[in-house]
């Protein structure tokens, strides 16, 4: 017996190999995604540029210098005063900044002479003084100038890390 091998009709022919079913949405998916990812890279391009035509420069950071030792304070707890002579109790917390030459030891020698030079200072404030948030800076100053008089090693800065007055 023989077997007769038939051609494959018109009708086989035309359909398509179950590799191409899979191939062609992977190819699609790939080209729909980089479309995307063109579209949106061209478009930040253009929306990043100023309009005038010229590349800004990113502003540089501030130059930092490395703080040298830093002396923690105990919190002191001073009452200041209002006008009608309410008294109201205030807590700052302090940090003073040292040159980056100062040791810890140098620092700790003055400690008291510190604590008192600032607490000499708290106990001017007023209620009304202590409560503006836009004399702090002053303040900040204030205490520099009295914490460098007293004969401490080099502070470059001083630091208020609480302040409460209620």
């Amino acid at each position: 017996m023989s077997e007769k091998k038939e051609a494959p009709s018109k009708q086989d022919e035309a359909k398509p190999s179950g590799r191409v079913n899979v191939i062609l949405p992977i190819i699609t998916a790939l080209i729909a995604g980089g479309v995307a990812f063109g579209g949106m890279r061209y478009a930040n391009g253009r929306s990043a540029a100023p309009s005038h035509g010229a590349r800004a420069e990113a502003p540089h950071p501030p130059t930092v210098t490395n703080p040298g030792f830093t002396l923690a304070l105990d919190p002191f707890l001073v009452m200041s005063s209002d006008p009608s002579h309410r008294n109201h109790p205030m807590r700052v917390a302090l940090a003073i900044e040292f040159d980056q030459n100062v040791t810890e030891a140098n620092a700790r020698l003055f400690v008291s002479r510190i604590r008192d030079s600032v607490l000499s200072y708290l106990r001017t404030l007023t209620y009304e003084m202590a409560s503006d948030a836009t004399r702090m800076d002053r303040m900040r100053n204030e205490l520099l100038e009295r914490v460098r008089a007293t004969g401490a090693p080099p502070v470059t800065r001083v630091l208020v890390t609480d302040l409460v007055v209620q």
